[in-house]
């Protein structure tokens, strides 16, 4: 036994004072890491890819979780993800590159490209469109829709964002706008006669060596392209999205509503190589690199803190140890992507997900400040709601039921989830033929929101689907009197409809 551990067994012992313990010796960061990466997943998450490396030297190497959960199929360095909004620092090179080529200044107004725009918006600069200070807001009516609405015309898109009045004065303040990203690729399409894709991987995307990074042009196959889970749902079928848009884009183009802003795919790999090529000088000089780590617009409300402004698509601030830092992430509500990036010190942190609800995206900053701190142990990360109550059902028998509560709340902050949470996830289980954790489930539900009919006649439903029949008529009646006092009863019709064939099968008996 060494001195030190042997000092420690006798102060225990015998209450020795003043004692002296052994110097605190904190674990290898890689271990560190490790260790949260499983807590996380213990609690439902999906980590995915977590890669960290100082120097060019790989610290840690991570790979948790399905790519492909029907097969088992695990993550690798060639899977490829949709990488959200992480495609704004690929316009923003672009236009960079193009600035650099005389073909465009970073001064120049809207109507040297957009003679059509109208007054109160030929004024606003390339400049205000990178940094989101153009006072185009996403809010009002610039960017309606979703990314998953039909193809939105060059013309159809324009519509709208010339028909949107702005929200401040251009170069007044910061506001996220991915409207004006997609403006921007439309600036690199007239700039140079070529589609946004072509340009992008001409300007950027060779130049640094990235093959499998694009919307419809890059390569890929479906075994390698990670399948994206939207763990909102208990259904395991309708949790697991496919391949989101890479299926749709082999026949259709990419939406105006999202070129530019987001939507493009890469892998764990094409990020390591982009990141490596841009800051090695490969796709810009350095006076334009020098842009994409400077302050350049201060942000409203930092986030994370480190972050305080933002420049040509990157969040930009400082360590606590001074040491600049910049950071963007991306996510469409199922896949989730995070890269930061130290250049004084080749530190690069790369995080990348299918499964992105719950908390899994502080996992990448959890990291740095895991960095910054020796004695900083994060608290585990979860998959959202539905997983965690479906890592509590893995762990626990029905009989356990009120225990979840608290089991919520130590993970989540709250011991009442949303009604929807109890209720998808207690179907699902009488659907899977799971009658008590089913039941357990949703009398817990029932009990936690009394008001709310439509969980009684969920309820209603499961007694009636296991053959208790009579607490299935007394709960359709007690979901019809709730509906009474609801602006929109839309459970009403179906409650009565079952009551009715119920009292129908009582009178038969």
């Amino acid at each position: 036994m060494s001195f030190w551990k042997w000092l420690g067994v006798a102060c225990a012992l015998f209450g020795a004072a003043p004692c002296w313990s052994a110097p605190y010796a904190p674990a290898p960061l890689s271990a560190r890491i490790e260790a949260y990466v499983q807590a996380s997943m213990a609690e439902g998450a999906t980590p995915g890819i977590v890669w960290v490396y100082q120097g060019g030297v790989p610290v840690y190497q991570g790979s948790h979780g399905a790519s492909d959960r029907r097969s088992g199929a695990s993550f690798h360095e060639d899977a490829l993800f949709d990488i959200g909004s992480m495609t704004k620092q690929f316009t923003s090179a672009a236009v960079l590159r193009l600035a650099e080529e005389g073909v465009l200044a970073l001064d120049d107004p809207l109507e040297r490209f957009f003679p059509e725009a109208p007054e109160d918006k030929t004024g606003i600069t390339i400049h205000q469109l990178l940094t989101h200070s153009s006072g185009l807001s996403d809010e009002n009516g610039a960017f309606d829709g979703r990314d998953s609405d039909p193809y939105k015309s060059e013309a159809e898109f324009l519509a709208s964002l010339w028909a949107s009045p702005l929200n401040r004065s251009p170069g007044s303040g910061y506001e996220y706008s991915n409207a004006g990203y997609s403006l921007l690729a439309i600036v690199i399409e007239r700039a140079t006669g070529e589609g946004y894709e072509t340009a992008l991987r001409r300007l950027v995307l060779e130049p640094a060596g990235l093959t499998q990074t694009g919307y419809r042009l890059m390569d890929w196959s479906v075994q390698t392209a990670a399948r994206g889970y939207d763990d909102f749902h208990a259904d395991p079928d309708r949790a697991d999205r496919g391949l989101f848009y890479l299926e749709r884009w082999r026949t259709e183009p990419v939406s105006y509503r999202l070129l530019g802003n987001g939507g493009l795919h890469s892998t764990p790999a094409d990020m390591l190589r982009w990141m490596t090529a841009l800051h090695a000088g490969d796709v810009l000089n350095a006076d334009s690199l020098a842009l994409l780590q400077a302050p350049l617009v201060a942000l409203d409300d930092p986030y994370p803190p480190t972050f305080t402004h933002y420049s040509y698509g990157w969040g930009v601030g400082r360590r606590p140890s001074g040491e600049p830092w910049i950071s963007h992430s991306g996510s469409n509500g199922v896949f989730f992507v995070s890269v930061q990036y130290g250049p004084r010190t080749d530190t690069l942190i790369l995080h990348m997900t299918n499964a992105a609800r719950g908390t899994v995206g502080r996992m990448g900053y959890e990291v740095a400040r895991m960095m910054d701190d020796p004695r900083y142990e994060p608290d585990p990360v979860h998959g959202g709601p539905v997983r965690l109550v479906q890592t509590f059902m893995a762990d626990h028998t029905p009989e356990h039921i009120d225990l979840l509560p608290a089991y919520l709340a130590a993970r989540s902050g709250d011991p009442v989830p949303a009604a929807w949470v109890l209720n998808r996830t207690g179907l699902h289980q009488i659907e899977q033929g799971h009658a008590a954790w089913g039941l357990a489930l949703l009398e817990l539900n029932a009990a936690l929101h009394p008001d709310e009919g439509n969980l009684q006649d969920s309820l209603a439903y499961a007694y009636e689907q296991t053959g208790r029949l009579e607490r299935a008529r007394r709960h359709y009646r007690q979901a019809l009197t709730l509906g009474q006092s609801a602006e929109d009863c839309y459970w009403c019709s179906n409650a009565q409809a079952a009551l009715d064939r119920l009292v129908q099968v009582a009178s038969s008996e």
